[in-house]
């Protein structure tokens, strides 16, 4: 009501609704039924989305929801794909892991059924994806065999064993297949949603390729850079020639020229175009993707190697790319000494999945008051930002709950010991959501989300 500049009485006026309505809807009084219906009212009335209206129910337990393996094994699917027949046979079983309504994440356990020996990525048992929207990494359990397919149609073939990890971009189509019979072949998918996945209804509007003549695309750095220029031009209604006389003498009308058709201007030449079209030098700046960064595979003795020892845990980071800053994967081995073990917290979305042999105690605050789980293997978690938890080695009353006689869901090819699957997402406090809040004044920010 207030971005409408339109005081409550107002509003019920013009909704044709009893004023007591609205005020019990703000208060959270209403009935959902009843609320949905003066939000759908509102949207017809007001040129408001209905879902910036709406604000899903909160399905975390103070920050934190749990899911079991047993509640993965009561999910499990069995996907078939075409083999070299032509004959559609079982190739994944999917199960389903700790997912919130307040996160991007859409993490699953996934089996790989189909064997492939032959080494040949061309083999016609191998079925490629036609890849997906959403971003992905992945955690590797046991031998399996990843396949992708570059931007210059060459499909690659990679051998992954326990911990090894990989980032995927949008809709590069890849696969996965079990490379021996002697061992589970397991893989967990995090997929998550980005800045594209959250403004899809723009895209749907203004149409893909539409926004490709934005956007450019970054495997061709000089063609982005021109988008990029463009864009900026367009934006503040200048020319070409407006735009040389706006920073002329530093940079001649030639250059201009130059630097519009995408050449790559040094830091001086980007300060003054940012100047005279009144943005930040980093929204000119085009970060090019490389070859190798596309599809991204992080071997676990590399990520060994950089592990970061800390006094009750052991943090070995897994794939990573410059072009999502805020994704942060890692393999969390919880040591002896964690009696407790140390206190996290960040401003991103958590995932975790226990891919190892021991149970681990979750322990976190929220609300008031200290909640604590144990995570046995094949069990997941979801932890929202800001909320502090601990992962611990279990008490000796917990390490006495029975496991019901179910066998670790990743079998012999599990991690050794206490050994954790984490992945941090920032999901809409991203940086440029902080960047924007940290201009905001100080008489009233805290209203924000109030």
């Amino acid at each position: 009501a207030n971005d409408l500049k339109r005081p409550l009485p107002i509003v019920a006026k013009e909704l044709n609704m009893e004023l007591a309505k609205l005020e019990c809807l703000l208060r959270g009084d209403l009935d959902v039924n009843e609320a949905l219906d003066v939000l759908r009212r509102m949207s017809e009335v007001y040129p408001v989305p209905l879902n910036d209206l709406w604000l899903d129910a909160d399905d975390t337990v103070a920050g934190v929801r749990l899911f079991t393996a047993e509640a993965g094994e009561a999910s499990a699917r069995v996907l078939d794909r075409p083999g070299r027949s032509g004959q559609r046979t079982p190739y994944y079983e999917y199960r389903d892991a700790a997912m919130s309504r307040c996160s991007q994440f859409r993490p699953e356990w996934i089996k790989e059924l189909r064997l492939v020996t032959s080494g040949d990525p061309h083999d016609p048992d191998v079925q490629l994806n036609k890849g997906h929207l959403m971003m992905q990494t992945t955690l590797f359990i046991g031998p399996v065999d990843f396949y992708y397919k570059d931007h210059h149609g060459v499909v690659h073939r990679r051998e992954m064993s326990t911990g090894d990890s990989n980032f995927i971009s949008p809709f590069v189509p890849h696969s996965f297949t079990a490379r021996s019979q002697d061992s589970e072949a397991i893989i967990i998918a995090v997929t998550y949603g980005g800045n594209v996945r959250r403004a899809f209804r723009e895209f749907t509007r203004v149409g893909a390729k539409q926004v490709f003549s934005l956007a450019g695309d970054k495997r061709e750095p000089g063609f982005t850079r021109r988008c990029t220029l463009l864009r900026c031009l367009d934006a503040e209604c200048l020319t070409e020639q407006s735009l040389a006389e706006a920073v002329a003498p530093a940079i001649t009308a030639e250059r201009v020229s130059q630097l519009l058709d995408g050449q790559e201007g040094t830091y001086s030449e980007l300060e003054t175009l940012a100047a005279a079209l009144n943005v930040r030098v980093s929204d000119l700046h085009v970060c090019p993707l490389e070859d190798d960064e596309e599809v991204v595979v992080t071997r676990t003795g590399v990520s060994q190697r950089l592990a970061r020892q800390l006094e009750t845990y052991r943090l070995a980071p897994l794939a990573r790319t410059r072009h999502q800053p805020d994704l942060k994967t890692f393999d969390l081995e919880v040591l002896d000494s964690a009696r407790p073990g140390e206190a996290l917290r960040c401003g991103l979305h958590t995932f975790v999945y226990h891919f190892g042999s021991e149970l681990v105690e979750l322990t976190w605050e929220g609300r008031g008051r200290k909640h604590h789980a144990v995570l046995k293997p094949g069990d997941s978690a979801y932890i929202a930002p800001m909320v502090e938890h601990r992962f611990s080695v279990c008490a000796k009353s917990c390490s006495e709950i029975a496991t019901n006689g179910r066998a670790n869901p990743n079998g012999k090819a599990c991690g050794p010991g206490r050994r954790l699957f984490l992945v941090r997402i920032p999901g809409h406090l991203n940086g440029e959501t902080l960047a924007e809040f940290a201009t905001f004044s100080g008489f009233g920010r805290e209203r924000v989300g109030a």
